[in-house]
């Protein structure tokens, strides 16, 4: 029996990929994020987006539903660089300087999963937003773990299995083309 087997039939190793730019110069900053917040779209292959310290934009989210590597990395770079002119065609011209990715771990729901399993205490299925909540979820699963149920948010949640998810992501292109589909027709 392969150890962790409950757990990773519920998520989806799912690439999420990054490019920088060359420095804009605070001018141009200015005029696309004035505010200098942190934002992103609505779709189900989301957007998200900032000005770096140093006056680049920072342009990220699911390109592809594919597994991170230098050449899917590449491929990636380049659909994220067009979406980043569609949301700002002023950047038609501008080089981009770093590209990269890594792996999110999606659950079906796209919601946090948090508990106990066969005496395994678990918290993960963030989907691309494990950075603030992994942290926080730190706190409440030691609070969990020491006797008080109610500091886990997710333990009534149910955590449905991935239908047919049994080992390697076959099923990444599809589900991709899938969300693709319902962000053209929202």
């Amino acid at each position: 029996r392969r150890p962790f087997r409950w757990q990773q039939v519920r998520i989806a190793p799912v690439g999420s990929f990054i490019i920088v730019t060359e420095p804009l110069g605070k001018e141009v900053c200015d005029e696309l994020m004035p505010t200098r917040r942190m934002a992103s779209d609505s779709k189900n292959l989301l957007y998200y987006f900032r000005i770096t310290p140093d006056h680049r934009l920072l342009f990220g989210g699911r390109a592809r539903f594919a597994m991170s590597s230098p050449t899917s990395d590449e491929k990636s770079g380049r659909i994220l660089r067009e979406a980043m002119t569609s949301v700002f065609p002023q950047l038609a011209a501008t080089k981009v300087d770093y590209c990269w990715g890594g792996l999110v771990d999606m659950s079906m729901d796209r919601m946090v999963h948090a508990g106990e399993k066969d005496g395994l205490f678990y918290s993960m299925g963030y989907s691309g937003h494990g950075v603030q909540m992994a942290t926080h979820m730190g706190k409440q699963m030691a609070e969990y773990l020491n006797g008080t149920p109610q500091a886990n948010p997710w333990r009534d949640l149910t955590f449905k299995r991935i239908p047919g998810h049994f080992g390697p992501p076959w099923f990444l292109p599809f589900a991709g083309a899938y969300y693709k589909f319902q962000d053209l027709i929202k």
